[in-house]
């Protein structure tokens, strides 16, 4: 029996895979995009989208954004997005296509988008500045070969065939292709798990295996793609995943351990990789991290074949945000739906199938907004300054009670550095200044005092926020050079030079 998968019966999980097979019988969403499908009732559904510049980033407003139905040229209509990157569009159920244009940016493109009826479809867009406003602004031409509307897979039986043929606007290149099933891809850090290929216009034929994302029942098989200016094109087949064994399960709630907002006042573009949320020219993501159970009591143990997420922000209505394979303990929520203040309740199931745990204890986390930090003293390209000079700087806002700091020092001579902190304290705590050597850390040392006449540089390496000292659920980040909060570190906006006296 497939090892990933502990706590399946295995007689009737083989008995139901021999007799699983692939094959496109499921009921076809919509005519769109090709697929050919039965025709949609006359119902209606609500599209609530976003558009923002970057995963987690800031939004795009005043993005013109043409509805069409799905593999045709016959407008649905049109709408423009918010101040918050947002709109809203109602049209009949079925599959459509979504198109987005705005001055200076690039295009971006949503094929194949499943309607719902009698309820809300939600879709989050990235769109980019473009990398030359004077190149061609058409999303890529992207084609999905092996995969259809409606194909049913079987989870147990193997690899899900696909190639992607890509078609950017003349004379530009192919940047990135991405792939992943149950959700939509992008960089590993954001999305996690997906297909990636680089600089190339086909894939060839590849395989994705579903038992890796956990996908089970209906879902979407999903390829985002990327031109050399940036224009995008977000194409969805919507397919089945059959998952036979869950039978004699049982399920055992995760224990949710953290939840934490990371607000970055300067945008990662996670690319080689949604703003309501993100402040302007930032990011603002969530992190989440949970401990598995497992009921011991009997054998085989049961361990899921995956996880849901599940997101509040009332405490009481919540909304499935994600899905991650059994393998994995986190997730990150990097919804444009986020933002600065307004209070965001996780909690986690675990999930064979079609059968579901209780869900885990719920925790919250309220984003904080972001700030900058500005050097003041010495100002750069000062002369004369001290041996032991006083340093200061201000913060463009107090968004918290807790702001922590730490500096560093460079003596571009030597090239020798040194932090400027308290002893006791290495992260200095809601101060704006410090004096060289205040708390005598340097005493009886070569760094005692600077030297004179020499030229030094200078700059906050960490400056950061949090809600909580203890036990924070929030952190704002403005200079991270250590990668104490986000891995990939955050610069600092301010480096200074000043001389000493002779």
């Amino acid at each position: 029996m497939y090892k990933r998968f502990k706590g399946v019966a295995a007689a009737t999980g083989l008995v139901l895979l021999l007799a699983a097979c692939q094959t496109p019988t499921a009921p076809q969403p919509g005519g769109g995009g090709g697929s050919g499908g039965a025709q949609p009732s006359a119902e209606f559904g609500t599209i609530v989208g976003y558009v923002v510049n970057a995963n987690a980033g800031e939004a795009v407003a005043g993005s013109t954004v043409s509805v069409y139905k799905a593999g045709t040229g016959h407008l649905l209509g049109t709408t423009t997005t918010g101040s918050d990157g947002s709109f809203t569009f109602d049209a009949s159920t079925g599959a459509v296509d979504l198109r987005f244009e705005k001055d200076g940016y690039a295009g971006s493109q949503v094929l194949n988008l499943w309607l719902e009826g009698e309820g809300v479809t939600r879709v989050h867009v990235i769109q980019r500045k473009a990398f030359n406003p004077a190149w061609p602004t058409a999303p890529p031409e992207v084609e999905l070969g092996k995969v259809e509307d409606g194909n049913v897979y079987d989870a147990m039986a193997g690899f899900i065939a696909y190639d992607v043929r890509v078609a950017p606007a003349a004379p530009l290149a192919t940047d990135l292709i991405y792939a992943a099933l149950g959700k939509t891809p992008g960089s590993s850090f954001i999305t996690g798990l997906r297909d990636v290929y680089f600089s190339i216009d086909e894939t060839g034929d590849r395989f994705m295996d579903p038992l890796l994302y956990a996908a089970a029942g209906p879902t979407t098989f999903e390829v985002v793609v990327y031109d050399a200016n940036g224009n995008r094109t977000h194409l969805y087949r919507h397919v089945e995943i059959s998952v036979p064994f869950i039978n004699g399960v049982d399920l055992v709630a995760p224990e949710l351990r953290s939840v934490l907002a990371v607000t970055l006042n300067k945008q990662i573009g996670f690319f080689s990789v949604s703003p309501l949320g993100a402040p302007e020219g930032g990011n603002l993501y969530v992190s989440l991290a949970w401990l598995p159970k497992q009921d011991f009591s009997h054998a085989p143990n049961d361990a899921p074949y995956g996880y849901h997420v599940y997101r509040s922000f009332d405490g009481e209505n919540f909304e499935h945000v994600g899905t991650v394979s059994g393998l994995n303990t986190s997730f990150l929520d990097a919804s444009p739906e986020l933002a600065p203040g307004r209070t965001a309740h996780y909690r986690v199931t675990a999930f064979v199938g079609d059968l579901e745990s209780e869900p885990s204890n719920a925790l919250a986390t309220t984003p904080l907004d972001a700030f900058d930090v500005l050097l003041t003293a010495p100002a750069d390209g000062a002369g004369d300054v001290s041996v032991t000079p006083t340093f200061g700087w201000a913060p463009t806002q107090t968004v918290s009670g807790y702001h922590y700091y730490a500096g560093a020092v460079w003596d571009t001579l030597t090239g020798e550095s040194a932090w400027f902190a308290s002893r006791s304290a290495p992260i200095l705590v809601n101060r704006t200044d410090w004096t060289w050597n205040e708390d005598g850390a340097y005493s009886n040392t070569p760094l005692e005092t600077l030297q004179r006449g020499r030229s030094y540089e200078w700059h906050l390496i960490e400056a950061y926020a949090l809600d909580d000292p203890v036990h924070p659920t929030a952190v704002s980040i403005a200079a991270d050079g250590l990668g104490l909060w986000f891995p990939f570190g955050v610069a600092s906006t301010d480096h200074f030079t000043f001389t000493t006296a002779p």
